[in-house]
């Protein structure tokens, strides 16, 4: 059985998806990587970044961010199913539709907020280390927020308008 060929806009967004995926497992392999050589580091030579620690927690915000976004377009992300259990089958029909709006809604409000306090932390000026802005650290949080916000809107049109799938 032979797969048939994806069309350029299917080709182009499953080799962003492959680039994430790799942006993530990068990340999450330079992180272990450093917090290995700050241990050894300071165990050993008394020395270490002294930056290493700020890095660190961006890097977690970093991996966690990227790892909800990824969850959210493989629709691994967390779900209460209670409301399946205690609808009736026709009501519990709609659930995916108002579960997919809802999180649309609230994707899209806490995009506009992580805008806010980004374009906040870029006015204040202040520096992580080595004359890098904090806003550059914390983009992350917007661009997250616009991922999830576009995949859960792509996953809500599919169900509506009838495509397989929902995400693109």
């Amino acid at each position: 059985m032979t797969v048939p060929p994806l069309n350029p806009c299917r080709r182009a967004l499953h080799h962003l998806h492959d680039f994430e995926k790799w942006v993530f497992v990068g990340l999450t392999l330079f992180l272990a990587g450093f917090a290995l050589l700050q241990i050894i580091l300071r165990n050993f030579f008394s020395t270490g970044f002294i930056w290493g620690d700020t890095l660190q927690r961006h890097l977690v915000l970093w991996i966690s961010l990227l790892g909800a976004a990824r969850a959210t377009l493989e629709d691994k992300h967390i779900q209460v199913l209670l409301l399946p259990v205690l609808l009736p089958p026709r009501a519990a029909r709609f659930l995916p539709y108002l579960s997919d709006g809802f999180s649309l809604a609230v994707s899209a409000i806490l995009l506009y907020a992580a805008w806010i306090f980004v374009g906040n932390e870029r006015a204040a000026g202040d520096l992580a280390f080595s004359g890098i802005p904090y806003w550059w650290l914390e983009f992350i949080f917007p661009v997250s927020f616009a991922m999830m916000t576009a995949r859960f809107g792509f996953r809500l049109s599919g169900r509506l308008f009838g495509a397989k799938g929902g995400n693109p």
